[in-house]
């Protein structure tokens, strides 16, 4: 079960938590990075967890050019999961290499051999790709930041056209109005196109009410239920740090919280025992089904 929670509800309960309510002393933006910094955290921590490693699990295709070995990751790459080589309708699962064989062509001289690595923001093969086939990147992507912007214009109909400025919201990413006069726009949207200022949602605004320009749209993110309470205890303890009070109660609540998401983690797939594959086995049938 998943919760969707804004980026103005955890900031809220966060405050609450640090009863600093009705306090000036932290502003809206500073509220903002340090959610995200919580969110940050939470992520790791489930990406690092036995058995939970892909819940955000994506994958990209890469097309591969004839003697070139370099190729710019996915924008959301944050983490590698796999990668297969795409030739002859089969799908080949891709070794890694270690930095120090990076110059050991000869090692790996054949296509069903290829190797790659991860460097920067870039991946690369060895030996060079030899055919113009396919890559596919498994990978966990970067985390999603909560936003906030506030709209200076909109074009109804179908969908909704937000004029917001410089941004950097995604195609897919949940979005909320948030305090218009016409209670219509404070709805739920994911946007479904994006330009340099502007982003388009999935609400049909035709027939609605102008909803005037005082309004903001902001991120919301899906949650499983609970694990927004770590965002928000941690977002509180920042909070409390900054103004140099007792955290140590709620480092200890947090400390529950943690255990309690590993714990539910570990337990997400329980219908096999973890095992290790020797998935060079993959090239040598490959080789023989090629040869």
């Amino acid at each position: 079960m998943t919760d969707i929670v804004s980026l103005s509800e955890i900031r809220l309960l966060a405050q609450q938590r640090a009863d600093m309510e009705n306090s000036q002393f932290i502003t809206a933006d500073e509220w903002r990075r340090m959610i995200n910094r919580a969110y940050a955290e939470l992520y790791d921590l489930i990406v690092t967890s036995a058995n939970s490693e892909d819940y955000f699990l994506t994958s990209g295709t890469i097309s591969l050019v004839s003697g070139t070995a370099t190729y710019d990751l996915p924008t959301d790459f944050y983490k590698s999961r796999g990668v297969d080589l795409n030739t002859g309708g089969a799908k080949v699962p891709l070794r890694r290499y270690n930095f120090s064989e990076r110059n050991a062509g000869g090692l790996f001289s054949t296509a069903s051999d290829m190797r790659y690595h991860i460097q920067g923001n870039s991946i690369v093969f060895n030996p060079e790709p030899s055919s113009t086939d396919t890559v596919t990147i498994y990978h966990i992507p970067s985390p999603r930041k909560f936003q906030e912007y506030t709209t200076t214009a909109i074009g109804r109909g179908a969908t909704t056209q937000w004029t917001i400025g410089t941004h950097s919201l995604q195609v897919g990413d949940l979005l909320n109005g948030v305090n218009f006069l016409a209670a219509d726009y404070n709805v739920l949207q994911t946007v479904t196109a994006i330009g340099a200022a502007t982003v388009n949602t999935d609400l049909n605004s035709a027939g609605l009410a102008d909803p005037t320009v005082f309004g903001s749209i902001e991120s919301r993110h899906d949650f499983y239920s609970g694990w927004d309470e770590y965002v928000i205890v941690t977002t509180a303890i920042s909070a409390l740090i900054k103004e140099e009070a007792d955290v140590s109660a709620l480092f200890a609540i947090k400390q529950q919280i943690q255990d309690r998401i590993i714990a539910v983690s570990e337990m997400r797939d329980l219908g096999e025992p973890t095992t290790v594959t020797d998935v060079s086995n993959y090239n040598s049938l490959w080789n023989t089904a090629t040869a």
